[in-house]
């Protein structure tokens, strides 16, 4: 079992080197690694989410929006294979809502080695929001995003490898609705 623990500035949501809002993030990790491939982990984080000067501007303090936020992370290999999954469930609280806006974003993945040399691989994500009331509506926040990927790869070398895929986006708003693109890229790293 490993944990850690860090007090940083900024917010899962809205990293930072430089502090703009007196406040820290406060954030904690638990791994457990009981049989040989399978690796389990869950984490924490609190933060204030809003800068002093936009609290200032809506009449409260910064410390009054916070970001909170718990995950969790699942991941088993054994010979050929690789699956991982993996969600987060975020709120933001802010005394101009009276609700809270929540997200949960899910992410489900696994890879299959072909040779030494070649992977297929596939992923599926969501992306969903909470509901707050708009006068006499009710509304997602955001609107929701689902992605599915599958791809495949070839190392060149330990450092080198060649991968393609294809992407289908959907989002239930916005301009752009439905996106498909196909990929290719090269990596490399010394």
């Amino acid at each position: 079992v490993e944990a850690t623990a860090s007090i940083t500035t900024g917010s899962l949501a809205n990293p930072r080197f430089l502090d703009d809002n007196d406040g820290r993030q406060y954030a904690g990790r638990v791994v457990a690694r009981p049989v040989a491939g399978l690796v389990i982990g869950g984490s924490a984080s609190t933060a204030p989410f809003a800068t002093t000067e936009a609290a200032a501007a809506g009449g409260f303090e910064a410390r009054d929006v916070r970001q909170r936020a718990l995950g969790w992370d699942i991941e088993y290999s054994r010979a050929r294979y690789l699956l991982r999954a993996e969600s987060v469930a975020s709120r933001v609280t802010m005394p101009s809502i009276a609700e809270p806006l929540d997200a949960l974003g899910t992410a489900v993945e696994g890879r299959y080695r072909l040779t030494p040399s070649w992977y297929v691989a596939a992923r599926g994500d969501h992306l969903d929001f909470s509901r707050i009331t708009a006068g006499t509506t009710r509304l997602e926040w955001e609107a929701p995003v689902t992605r599915w990927e599958v791809g495949a790869g070839y190392l060149l070398r330990r450092n080198a490898h060649l991968r393609a895929s294809w992407q289908h986006n959907t989002r239930d708003g916005g301009r752009v609705r439905r996106l498909t693109a196909l990929s290719a890229q090269v990596l490399y790293w010394f």
